[in-house]
């Protein structure tokens, strides 16, 4: 059985009765559940706990494996939320990735316009520079909405900068609700760059880019052909849990989530077989 380091993403801990759960429950109950790492919001205000973060390995034994953020790639060079999310970048413990949706504030760009590419390659840079000194990664990550909106966007930038700290992220929820079609060749042409994903159940019809969110034993999204076909295609790197807007009891639905991926590995290993699915 492949061993993925798992965990869960930080819009998993929201609510509309609790608000954010702190940080410290956080690890609590990943680590009661069996997951492997943290995952943050790259925002000021989640980011109080910056010192706390960098103990997390020792007091917890967890990894704080990635912070996300935005970027837009059309600002000027010196617009403060940029810059903003470089000076976080650098607060984060060694080795912590950033995982960074491309958007633009220019309405009239549409997504995947190959116009403006290289104004994101001109804002990576920078990043770049600062994940060799931190020892980590920046990871581009497609977003429905977003400038880089789709798989193909991420692979574009990827071969073009040729850099060994840029890598790419498969977010399920986006994939299906942007593209959801063609998942081998997704994967497939993603692997060469592919640092990250993360999943969820999902169905049609939702209120968040015409999709819903949701624990992973639910919808529609058939996420064990996706685990088989990122088995195939060897990827033994992260995987995580999505919970954008899922709100509830946070444990039971992290625990329910757990559950299903150890039971689609546990499958995938007595019956390799069933990885070729797609």
């Amino acid at each position: 059985m492949r061993k993925h380091q798992v965990f869960a993403m930080d819009t998993c801990f929201h609510n509309s009765i609790v608000g954010t759960y702190p940080y410290d429950v956080r690890c609590e109950m990943l680590v009661e559940l069996g997951f492997d790492a943290i995952y943050v919001s790259l925002q000021t205000d989640g980011l109080h706990h910056a010192d706390r973060m960098a103990a997390t390995k020792n007091q917890y034994g967890l990894e704080v494996v990635a912070a996300y953020a935005g970027l837009d790639v059309i600002a000027a060079k010196d617009d403060p939320k940029n810059h903003e999310v470089s000076e976080l970048f650098q607060r984060l413990p060694y080795g912590c990735d950033l995982e960074l949706t491309l958007i633009t504030s220019d309405q009239s760009v549409k997504p995947s316009s190959i116009d403006i590419d290289h104004l994101a390659i001109e804002r990576l840079k920078p990043l770049l520079e600062v994940a060799e000194k931190q020892q980590a990664h920046v990871c581009l990550y497609p977003h429905f909405g977003a400038w880089l909106e789709r798989v193909e966007d991420g692979i574009r930038l990827c071969e073009n900068m040729e850099h060994p700290a840029l890598k790419l992220v498969f977010c399920g929820f986006h994939w299906y609700a942007v593209e959801g079609s063609n998942l081998s060749q997704s994967i497939s042409s993603a692997i060469p760059y592919l640092h990250s994903v993360n999943i969820c159940g999902s169905s049609r019809e939702g209120d968040i880019a015409g999709c819903t969110i949701e624990p992973l034993d639910s919808g529609d999204m058939d996420n064990f052909s996706l685990l088989g076909c990122l088995h195939r295609c060897g990827y033994t790197g992260r995987i995580g849990f999505q919970g954008y807007g899922i709100g509830g009891d946070v444990y039971t639905n992290l625990q329910r989530s757990m559950n299903a991926f150890r039971s689609m590995e546990k499958r995938l290993s007595i019956h390799p077989n069933w990885s070729g699915l797609i």
